[in-house]
């Protein structure tokens, strides 16, 4: 394809979720301005490279070529609109790893425009996608009201339960501080270390790149984001933090 001379834009996103639905969307903005004969998707799978004017058109190219890999294996895809006049020219390379796009063109409205059109949609919430170098995380305000928060009330439930099975002939004051203080604490950092290892695990889990043209992604919070075995998983990790506090818990009032 030849440059065109001019202005030259061009950006790295990561983390993007692009599903069926997402990339429809982003290949509607991305082809705003151009005829349907000046845009073009295409793949390549096994050294050979499939193109379409759409990406319907495309998935069923690909569906119906004879393939050993799985249909619904796609690990790349490439979207190009050319304005023959040479006012504007877009090129996106995308996979599951990073999606990379370069504007370019003589017409500064439309480039900078297209370019700015194309960056938002991919960091919008619903598809995630973050600047080159940029790291995900979980909130850091949520997850440290969590910890704190259960830190102090495990703290002091656990601190009251050795104290109603201790020993009876001091003040329940001199009882907390001498007797139940390491214990609780123990105990207490022991579940919301669990915990925030499963929310760590979650978040980021939910937060994973993926390219799918021919499925839809589940949308919304990250907990709906997860895939069933995922949430089970996540399940299990919670259930077992609160089943080992208990076991600590009881075997800590034996003790005393």
């Amino acid at each position: 394809m030849t440059t065109p001379p001019g202005i030259n834009l061009s950006t790295k996103m990561r983390y993007c979720r692009l599903g069926r639905r997402q990339l429809d969307a982003l290949f509607t903005v991305a082809s705003q301005g151009f005829q349907p004969s000046e845009v073009a998707v295409s793949h390549t799978r096994h050294n050979h490279t499939y193109t379409a004017g759409t990406l319907g058109a495309l998935i069923a190219v690909v569906t119906a070529a004879p393939l050993p890999s799985p249909v619904d294996a796609w690990d790349n895809l490439r979207f190009t609109a050319t304005d023959p006049s040479g006012r504007r020219s877009i090129e996106m390379d995308l996979s599951a790893k990073e999606v990379s796009t370069a504007v370019r063109g003589s017409d500064a409205t439309l480039v900078y425009g297209a370019e700015t059109q194309i960056r938002l949609f991919l960091q919008d919430k619903s598809v995630g996608g973050l600047p080159h170098g940029a790291q995900p995380g979980m909130p850091r305000g949520v997850a440290w009201f969590t910890a704190v928060a259960g830190f102090v009330l495990l703290y002091w439930l656990v601190a009251l339960a050795l104290i109603a099975n201790g020993r009876r002939g001091a003040s329940r004051l001199e009882e907390l501080v001498l007797y139940s203080g390491p214990p609780a604490a123990g105990l207490a950092l022991v579940f919301c270390g669990a915990m925030i290892a499963a929310y760590s695990v979650v978040s980021l889990r939910s937060l994973k790149p993926v390219l799918a043209p021919t499925r839809d992604l589940p949308v919304g919070g990250m907990w709906s984001r997860l895939g069933a075995i995922e949430k089970i998983t996540a399940v299990g990790v919670a259930v077992a933090a609160v089943g080992v506090v208990g076991t600590l818990l009881s075997a800590g009032a034996d003790v005393f």
